[in-house]
């Protein structure tokens, strides 16, 4: 399963599940864009010093068809592309929900076409469920792999909105924007 390679790659970080089911392999959590340095005389690495946070993606025979998650930087945009382009299916629906910047749009890249939406705070899974017009009675009794399955479905028709430019022109558009905490008050 390709997240088991992943992981032995010490690429997953916070995962919050990675599973096979009916042909399909999915895995939420965050992946690891760039790696920590070794900490220690027997390899054990000190955390990641990037990730991509809160992804949601669904593989079909070692090949990822579905990868969103967040980025705090558009500019750790190639990075992504560096560690996991070579597992993404020539029809690979990729949506990035990105920190800094405040209009969406759609970057090509690598002979990608990444749908990139700009948002501060917020839970990545709903806004993922609103772009594919779904609600939680379409999830009712499913796996956590079939919810991402539904989902993957649900955007076979998505049009991603915003301007499409190079990677370069996407930089040009970024702002001063942090991610938004939430803690105690």
């Amino acid at each position: 399963m390709l997240f088991d390679t992943y992981e032995q790659k010490g690429l997953l970080f916070n995962m919050n599940f990675k599973e096979s089911e009916a042909g399909y392999s999915a895995y939420r959590g965050d992946l690891v864009l760039a790696l920590g340095e070794v900490g220690d005389a027997l390899g054990h690495r000190k955390p990641p010093t990037a990730t991509i946070k809160n992804t949601i993606v669904l593989a079909d025979k070692d090949q990822i068809k579905l990868y969103v998650g967040s980025l705090d930087e558009l500019e750790l945009l190639p990075k992504v592309l560096t560690y996991y382009q070579a597992d993404f299916a020539p029809d690979v629906r990729i949506i990035l929900f990105v920190v800094n910047i405040n209009k969406p749009m759609v970057i090509e890249l690598g002979g990608l076409n990444i749908a990139t939406i700009g948002m501060q705070e917020g839970l990545i899974w709903n806004e993922l469920i609103d772009i594919a017009a779904l609600d939680k009675g379409d999830f009712k009794g499913q796996s956590a792999t079939e919810k991402i399955v539904t989902v993957y479905k649900a955007l076979s028709d998505y049009k991603p909105k915003g301007d499409k430019v190079s990677f370069e022109e996407a930089l040009t558009r970024t702002v001063e924007l942090k991610r938004a905490g939430r803690g105690p008050v």
